[in-house]
């Protein structure tokens, strides 16, 4: 695929994820504080997916590629971070809660946390090394 189909693809996709989550905010009378949590993770990963399709659609505005070796050498590392954290929060967060809380966490709330923590490492790391410079 080239550069522009590629952006306007993932401009739709981000498109129709905003568009869902407004749709679920729409009802209050169903979130309470464990989905006002989840509401919040998920408008911070789209802002951080924002920003970097932003970038991208600036990279082609421009007539360059939309990913250069740099923007895919930070995505290989901002993945490597957001692969060991994930593989760390499946160990740790039960762990952690069963000693803290008294808790064992249910598997469902494991695969939550360890989906939150991954994405919010690799965003993070990404604009991290982003701005460094790698």
């Amino acid at each position: 695929m080239n550069n522009k189909t590629t952006t306007i693809l993932t401009t739709s996709l981000l498109a129709i994820v905003t568009i869902t989550m407004a749709a679920y905010i729409a009802y209050p009378e169903i979130i309470g504080y464990g989905e006002a949590a989840t509401i919040t993770i998920a408008a911070t990963l789209i802002v951080f997916a924002a920003y970097i399709l932003w970038d991208r659609i600036r990279n082609v505005s421009k007539g360059f590629p939309a990913k250069d070796e740099r923007l895919q050498t930070i995505n290989h590392k901002a993945g490597y971070y957001g692969f060991i954290a994930a593989i760390w929060t499946a160990v740790g967060a039960p762990l952690l809660t069963d000693i803290l809380f008294d808790y064992e966490l249910e598997g469902h709330l494991v695969t939550a946390s360890v989906v939150v923590v991954a994405g919010l490492v690799f965003a993070i790391s990404y604009l991290y090394l982003a701005r460094k410079g790698n």
